[in-house]
């Protein structure tokens, strides 16, 4: 019973993370005109990739790479598209 709500809490948080990872994606491309509703539905797109478990080795390695740039403070890094960005 405690290894299901393990699993449980750990793809809601994977699903979280992709929504705002979605969210962050559309404040990194839309400088000038920022929309709520686009924000959401953005947010939403990071949702649905991150929850699908096909796509989940690739959105792991990226989630390292954002960790190893921030362990180990590499600033010219973060300003890198692929860095902000969701795909």
């Amino acid at each position: 019973m405690k290894n299901k709500y393990a699993i449980l809490t750990f793809y809601t948080s994977w699903c979280g993370l992709g929504f705002i990872r979605g969210a962050n994606s559309y404040k990194y491309e839309k400088k000038e005109k920022y929309l709520y509703v686009d924000l959401i539905n953005y947010g939403l797109f990071g949702t649905i990739i991150y929850a699908n478990p096909a796509l989940f080795p690739i959105f792991i390695y990226k989630e390292l790479y954002r960790l190893e740039i921030n362990m180990r403070n590499l600033e010219d890094e973060k300003k890198n598209r692929y860095y902000n960005t969701l795909l």
